[in-house]
């Protein structure tokens, strides 16, 4: 008796052991599952503020763009360029157009002539460079998200064409002669050559006519605001992407190009031939620098502008330029 009640004591701390074991598993699984939600959910939001920064960017040639630390801008027909710290080094040597880093990856398109454009992807040190599918579009933007291409085609069908990042597999979302349009948040925006504007999911379910009075062929997409510039009274306008609350943002802007970054909106000021800034509540015009030339396009990354004036080179129109966003000397890319 006495061995049976010896076994009996000597297996209860094995119990308990055993049980504090079990909850010590649960709670790290608890935890590690939480760690795992934080992560995913910092960078679902971290992403869609990156893309909302640089959607401007993608409006104006996407001629510059962020990712993996460092800038990569398009050394103006010449290739891109990454900057990292003080140091600069050239990872392709063509010209590229909707520049957008993924990861380790930086996807473009390579306009050679209006019959040879291509959408490329390059490793952001260089590498592995390989065209993904060669395509008709008359716009140079691409947008990279959710593991797709997605761009203006006008080759078999007029629309938006959805691709996968191999180049494998590729589906025409929507029909229509395509003017401009952006993908943010798993929404496609776009107005077509009538000036028609239309919002949808990214696989092309739940197209909507956005109703309006009067026509918008380029915009841009902010906090649920369509923006784009009145051609009729020569201001910058918004309304909402229901089709309600038009109002004028800023009479300041009296040009099409123009870049919201973060909490500014950067444009050609074309009647004094200025790159200049305002408040998102239209005032506060700040010149920021003088160019040359009767256009440019106006990229913006963290607090330096990127953009086109003439060249120094007589065998090029354009070259590309930086200058701070609060203003100081302009400082030509060397070629």
């Amino acid at each position: 008796m006495e061995e049976i009640n010896l076994n009996q004591n000597s297996t209860k701390p094995e119990k308990n052991k055993l049980n504090l074991s079990k909850k010590k598993i649960i709670a790290i699984i608890v935890a590690v599952i939480l760690i795992i939600s934080i992560i995913i959910t910092v960078f679902i939001l971290f992403g869609k503020r990156k893309m909302n920064g640089e959607l401007g960017n993608l409006s104006n040639l996407g001629l510059a763009a962020s990712g993996d630390g460092a800038v990569f801008y398009n050394k103006y027909e010449d290739g891109i360029v990454k900057v990292k710290g003080f140091d600069e080094f050239q990872i392709t040597d063509e010209t590229a157009y909707g520049i957008n880093v993924i990861g380790e990856d930086v996807y473009y398109l390579c306009v050679n002539d209006p019959s040879n454009i291509a959408i490329k992807r390059v490793k952001t040190n260089g590498n592995e460079l390989r065209t993904i599918k060669n395509v008709k579009t008359s716009i140079s933007k691409i947008y990279v998200a959710d593991g797709y291409i997605y761009y203006a085609t006008n080759d078999v069908q007029d629309g938006i064409a959805k691709l996968s990042i191999d180049g494998s597999k590729e589906t025409v979302i929507t029909a229509s002669e395509i003017a401009d349009f952006e993908v943010i948040d798993g929404k496609i925006y776009f107005s077509n050559k009538m000036g028609i504007m239309y919002k949808m999911n990214t696989n092309g379910s739940e197209l909507t006519k956005v109703e309006l009075d009067f026509v918008i062929k380029e915009f841009q997409i902010k906090d649920d605001y369509i923006y784009y510039f009145d051609e009729d009274n020569k201001n910058l306008s918004r309304v909402k992407d229901d089709g309600s609350v038009k109002e004028v943002v800023s009479e300041y802007v009296n040009s099409a190009t123009f870049n919201i970054s973060k909490n500014k909106i950067y444009f050609f000021d074309k009647e004094n031939k200025k790159i200049a800034s305002v408040d998102m509540n239209g005032g506060n015009y700040k010149e920021i620098v003088s160019i040359s030339t009767n256009n440019t396009k106006i990229n913006v990354i963290d607090d330096v502008i990127y953009y086109l004036d003439a060249s120094t080179n007589e065998s090029k129109i354009y070259q590309m330029y930086r200058v701070k966003t609060n203003g100081g000397k302009a400082k030509s890319i060397e070629y």
